[in-house]
């Protein structure tokens, strides 16, 4: 009976490929009727979706099957938002701020007079001596009080150097606040397209996946028929395999991107974020035409770390004003009334006008005011360095990525190439082996490129957005509203 059915395929070796193609239109599947599939990979072949080029997995409910948790879909412009509300840097360099501010408070408040009010009352009773001689009984209350005004005018310019460092001080920390704020628009976008990348990357692995067990089920189905090897059933087992470990990874990018996107949102680490994306587009951010120098030219007076090392330069070079202030004559002048009497007798009053002037020279004997204040300029020259070597690091970074955007630019034409001559291969790989002049593992191979190429598509235009991120960030301009102005999920 067997050998008769084997001469019969022999015979319309037609109508045995047509039966074998048909098999094959399973390769690529939509998701499982929310099954897992790894939990489920021996399942027949009509639980797979009948096109692979077209079918789309359902990818969000594979993952929510996987993870077992309830997912929260979010949008680029939600979670930047979020971020700037509650990311954890941008709360510490908020309280840097605000304590900087009420230190500058504290320095004007240096310029208000000491005013302070003493008084007592004493009440005697009792012998007493008149005289040294006679004895006197003496029963009396005594009154006194004293108010005193100072003013130390403004210690020799110290007051007015002190202030102008505090409020410089004040700039700096607001600086670094905006660009704390920048980091965390940066980080967050970045992060967002990451996890974008590792859903899209499960879509791609899980289709894969699904291509890779329908072909094992298909060279079984061969072998049984006499048509195939144990060989090619080996073959796709390993393909299989590596296809389930490819997916995996997948799963395991996908979960880690998710607690990092939400730490740097400062929400819960574990929370199950989803982008509401299915696929990415690239996004020009940065104006094409400016170039490297006016690029930069814009960074040097738009970058927030720029401007907080120039305001620490400023705050320094007033501390070293006030150092010098130890050899600055000191005016002051003091106030003070005062009321003495007994509650019998009455009150009295005198008042005291007094002026003084402290002439120093300098702190232990002028070397220790010098050596502080040269100590300070050696604070000035390294922040001045540092200041250079950002500045240099800035140009740097924007000509690298300058020019790592029109790469990209390019690549992602190339990689849609490939992707489009990809498909055409694995089509005619098909149509080959439907007219039996192909092997099966023609249809693998380039079914295997169509997959890598796919791939290649996505991760080039995710590096190609945060490459236009990243450069709005290296010339100063990142901001929620540059980055979502032509975003439309």
């Amino acid at each position: 009976m067997r050998q008769n059915f084997i001469t019969l395929l022999g015979m319309k070796r037609w109508a045995v490929i047509a039966f074998l193609t048909f098999n094959l239109c399973f390769l690529s599947t939509e998701a499982f009727a929310h099954k897992n599939i790894i939990n489920d990979l021996n399942s027949p072949l009509d639980t797979y979706c009948k096109d692979c080029d077209t079918a789309k997995a359902d990818v969000d409910m594979e993952i929510i099957e996987h993870f077992k948790e309830e997912p929260v879909f979010v949008s680029l412009d939600e979670c930047i938002g979020v971020a700037l509300l509650n990311n954890f840097n941008i709360k510490v360099s908020n309280s840097d701020y605000v304590s900087a501010k009420w230190d500058y408070r504290n320095a004007l408040a240096q310029f208000l007079p000491e005013v302070n009010f003493e008084g007592y009352s004493i009440y005697y009773n009792g012998q007493v001596l008149v005289g040294g001689v006679v004895p006197d009984h003496v029963e009396e209350l005594a009154l006194s009080g004293t108010l005193r005004v100072a003013h130390d005018l403004t210690q020799g310019g110290a007051q007015i150097f002190e202030a102008k460092a505090r409020k410089f001080k004040v700039r700096a920390n607001l600086n670094r606040l905006d660009f704390t704020k920048d980091e965390a628009i940066l980080e967050t976008a970045r992060d967002y397209y990451e996890l974008l990348r590792a859903k899209i990357s499960i879509e791609i692995h899980l289709k894969n996946l699904y291509e890779r067990t329908a072909q094992l089920k298909l060279t079984q189905t061969l072998m049984e028929a006499g048509l195939g090897t144990r060989f090619d059933v080996v073959r796709s087992k390993g393909e299989q395999a590596l296809a389930e470990q490819n997916f995996m990874v997948a799963l395991n990018n996908f979960r880690t991107a998710q607690a990092k996107l939400a730490n740097i949102m400062g929400i819960e680490v574990n929370s199950h974020l989803f982008p509401i994306e299915i696929e990415v587009k690239p996004f020009i951010l940065v104006d094409e035409k400016l170039s490297t120098d006016e690029l930069f030219k814009i960074a040097e007076f738009s970058r927030d770390d720029v401007k907080a090392l120039k305001a620490e330069i400023k705050t320094l070079k007033q501390q070293k004003y006030k150092v010098y202030t130890d050899f600055v004559p000191k005016p002051r002048i003091v106030y003070q009334g005062q009321f003495q009497g007994t509650a019998r007798a009455g009150v009295y009053s005198n008042n005291v006008l007094g002026a003084y002037l402290d002439v120093p020279i300098g702190s232990r004997l002028g070397v220790g005011t010098v050596t502080k204040a040269n100590s300070i300029q050696g604070q000035i020259d390294s922040i001045s360095y540092k200041l250079e070597v950002l500045l240099r690091n800035i140009k740097e970074n924007l000509i690298s990525n300058y020019w790592k955007a029109q790469i990209l630019k390019e690549r992602i034409e190339i990689a849609k190439k490939q992707v489009e001559y990809a498909s055409d291969s694995v089509t005619l790989a098909e149509l080959r082996l439907d007219a039996g002049e192909g092997i099966l593992i023609d249809v693998i191979q380039a079914q295997t490129i169509k997959n890598n190429a796919r791939i290649e598509l996505l991760s080039t235009i995710v590096d190609y957005n945060i490459n236009q991120i990243q450069l709005l960030y290296d010339n100063g301009t990142i901001s929620y509203e540059n980055i979502v102005i032509n975003y439309k999920p």
